[in-house]
Order: C-alpha cells, then sequence, then structure tokens
C-alpha cells in the first residue's frame, strides 16, 4: 500500500487525475448523446414494422478473411476474444486440428487425453477436421489410445477429415482397425501413415475402411523380408477411384500401389508429392498421366542410384498444369528437364523454405528460374513456406522487388507472383 503525506492525502499525478476525468466525462457525455438521439429517433419513427431488416455479415467476406487469417492462430485467437459472432466464426479454425500423443508405458490406460477432456468440455469436438498421432521415438499407436475411456470422445469427432498417424503398429489391432476408427468412414477424406508397421494386405484393409478416401500419403515404407502369404490373396474393389493427393516418400512397395488402384477402383490422382520412390513414381505416373495436374518434384542429385531419369519423363502427363520445386533444386531441374522429355506445363511454383535465405543466393534463384523458362515457357510463383507476417517473408518480398528492378526477370513477360502458403501436414496446403 501507499503511504500517506502529511496531510492524510495520497500523492496524485496532476496529469493522471486530468486525463481520468476526461475519460470520464467522455463517456457520460456519450451515454447521453446515444440516449438523446435514441429518443429523437423513436419519435419520428414508424410503426415497428417500418424498421429495416437486422442484415447478417455476407458469408463470402466471411469466407474471404479467414483464407487469409487461417494459419495465423494468434489473430483468430484475438479475432475470437472480440465478440460473440467472431468467436463462431474463429472458433472452427482455432480448433480444427488435434494432436494425441502415441502411447507409451508411462501412460495409464484408463485416463482419457486431458486435450480430449478440455475439448469435450467446450463442445469443441465435432470442429475437429484433422487428427494427428505423434510424439517422441519409442512410442507407437496400439489399442490403448482408443481404450474405453476415450473412444466416446472419438465418437463425437462427426466432422473429422483428415488422419495422420505416425508408427501404426498393425500388429496390435488382431481384429483390425473397424472399431476403433471405422466411425470417421462418413466423413474421412485424407489418410497419412508414417513409417507404418505391417505387412501389405493390413495397408490395404486399413484404407480399405475409408470408401470416400481422396488422399493417400505413405511415408517411410517399404517391403519387408520374405513378405506376408496373405499380401497374395485376391483384392476385392470397391469401385470408387482415388482423385486428390497421392503423396509417397521414402516409398518401396510398387505391389502396393497397384493393389490400390484394384481396390478403389483405380488411380486418378491430380497432385503428386513423390520422393525417393523408385519404380512407384514411374508406376503411379502412367497411371495418373490423364489426371495429373500438379507434380512436387525432386530432381534427383548427381549419382543418384536410387532414381533414373527415366522415371521423370512427364511428356505423356497430358492434364500437368504445375511443377512444385524447391528453391535448392531450380538448378538441377534445368538440367534434368534438358535431357529428358520435355512435360507440357503452364506454371512453376518456386518453395522457399520458411528459414533465412542468403541474398547471393537470389541470382542462382534468377538463373535457375531463367534454365527452366528457356525449356518450357511458363507463368512464374514464388510460394514462402510460412505465414506472410514473418521476418523471412518480409526477406523474400524485399528481395524479389529488388531481383525485377535489376531487370533479373526480364525474360518473363510479367514478374514472379509471390505468395504464402504454410506447408503444416503431409498434405501440403
Amino acid at each position: 500500500m501507499s503511504r500517506a503525506t502529511r496531510d492524510g492525502s495520497f500523492p496524485r499525478s496532476p496529469r493522471l487525475a486530468l486525463s481520468g476525468i476526461e475519460i470520464f466525462a467522455n463517456a457520460v457525455l456519450r451515454r447521453f448523446e446515444t440516449k438523446f438521439m435514441g429518443g429523437l429517433a423513436r419519435r419520428h419513427s414508424g410503426p415497428p414494422t417500418d424498421l429495416p431488416q437486422r442484415r447478417s455479415f455476407p458469408p463470402e467476406i466471411v469466407i474471404m478473411i479467414m483464407a487469409y487469417l487461417k494459419y495465423d492462430t494468434a489473430t483468430l485467437k484475438a479475432c475470437a476474444a472480440t465478440c460473440s459472432t467472431w468467436y463462431r466464426i474463429a472458433a472452427l479454425h482455432i480448433h480444427d486440428t488435434l494432436v494425441l500423443p502415441k502411447w507409451s508405458e508411462s501412460m495409464s490406460r484408463n485416463q482419457p487425453y486431458s486435450r480430449l477432456l478440455f475439448l469435450h468440455k467446450f463442445g469443441l469436438l465435432p470442429f475437429v477436421e484433422r487428427l494427428a498421432f505423434g510424439g517422441s521415438l519409442g512410442c507407437l499407436v496400439c489399442p490403448a489410445n482408443f481404450d474405453s475411456g476415450n473412444m466416446p470422445y472419438f465418437g463425437a469427432m462427426v466432422n473429422l477429415q483428415r488422419l495422420e498417424i505416425e508408427d501404426l503398429m498393425f500388429s496390435q489391432f488382431p481384429e483390425g482397425l473397424g472399431k476403433y476408427l471405422g466411425h470417421f468412414a462418413p466423413t474421412l477424406r485424407s489418410v497419412a501413415l508414417i513409417c507404418p508397421k505391417g505387412a501389405r494386405w493390413q495397408l490395404l484393409d486399413f484404407l480399405r475402411l475409408f470408401p470416400k478416401l481422396e488422399n493417400v500419403g505413405i511415408s517411410r515404407y517399404s517391403k519387408r523380408g520374405g513378405g506376408d502369404p496373405l499380401d497374395n490373396q485376391p483384392v476385392v474393389p470397391i469401385s470408387r477411384g482415388l482423385r486428390g493427393t497421392l503423396v509417397l516418400k521414402d516409398f518401396g512397395d510398387v505391389k502396393l500401389l497397384e493393389d490400390m488402384a484394384v481396390v478403389f477402383g483405380g488411380m486418378g490422382f491430380t497432385c503428386m508429392d513423390l520422393k525417393n520412390a523408385p519404380g512407384a513414381m514411374r508406376f503411379v505416373l502412367d497411371a495418373c498421366a490423364d489426371t495429373l495436374e500438379t507434380l512436387w518434384i525432386y530432381p534427383p542429385i548427381k549419382r543418384c542410384h536410387y532414381t533414373s531419369s527415366h522415371d521423370f519423363n512427364l511428356s505423356s502427363s497430358t492434364a500437368l498444369r504445375c511443377i512444385e520445386v524447391s528453391v535448392d533444386s531450380l538448378r538441377r531441374l534445368g538440367q534434368l528437364f534438358s535431357t529428358i522429355a520435355s512435360p507440357v506445363f503452364s506454371e512453376l511454383v518456386v518453395i522457399f523454405p520458411s528459414v533465412e535465405t542468403r541474398c547471393t543466393m537470389w541470382v542462382d534463384v534468377a538463373d535457375g528460374v531463367r534454365d527452366l523458362y528457356e525449356v518450357r515457357a511458363c507463368n512464374v510463383v514464388f510460394c514462402y513456406d510460412g505465414p506472410e507476417t514473418s521476418a523471412h517473408a518480409r526477406e523474400m518480398r524485399l528481395m524479389t522487388r529488388r531481383g525485377v528492378e535489376a531487370g533479373r526477370y526480364d525474360f518473363l513477360p510479367r514478374p514472379p507472383l509471390v505468395v504464402y502458403r504454410p506447408f503444416k501436414t503431409l498434405f501440403r496446403g
């Protein structure tokens, strides 16, 4: 408590006191003015039926605003704190992703996830659109993740669209995963498996649970040992082709892709992200030659033994519209396209990572774009892998403008377009 002066009063700053009086007077004046104008309006207004109808905020404006703020969680939380209307709009995007840890011996089998309890308490589980299981090395996903204490909360996720599981141990589910994840089938559109542990037929049975599946991602999986005898059993199709995004990284089982094509009645992926997938690349490019529109491409490094130039022959991809490549692979991609049949594409997207880029590298960027443009004239887009408000994004915008002013991109019909698209998950964008 502050000490009193000799006359018993407390010391106060005159400027602070005057500011407080001014604020109070303004508040009183505004309140009186509001009441007076309200009474005047009621006196000269017609019957209640003549009052203007209350109009809602245009939904297309809301969609545009949220598309801009979708990856800016801090701003979304600030919007949610302003009023109930913005809370209802922003809460859908703040709580659309739920990441749960994998099970370990230190976790209790009967204790539900605290994150599930929190979302259930505030009625937010129906807003969850992406569910991911991840965590430290040595942990796995097993029935303990879906014990009886957690299942009611998983069942409340009625709008789940994306499922990502790391270290899924199929041998821990002798009866299959249907009773644990089958209730997601009506809405689930995307599945990503990172380092799955199981036979080919087990992966197929898992994917078969979701007949409306469109996007598939498999990372760090290859055929192990001599295989499982059940891998050779006949595959029953479910008569629905895959039409979304395919992500394969460190993948080495072409037979699994062939069986997937049979199960889902063919492949028609429009977007692919293929890295270190020998054999699989050539198969999926041929299978989706008429539908592939966007390809994230990783040119082979010199003396690379796992991918041949033949795998990158895209001349048969008649629907190809866009090629995406990381900034450090531009020169290699230009060299590659000069030795193979030139693919037909109209847009080149150069991805910049969300880390600092050396200023001296921007000259190499312009040279790499020039090499590719000479092979295939196309529109050029610079895409930053992160939010627009970061310091690295400002640097990218500045260096691009300086490159344009210096004439490094004069060979293009228009300057490179700069966009921002954070790649948060296995299914980018």
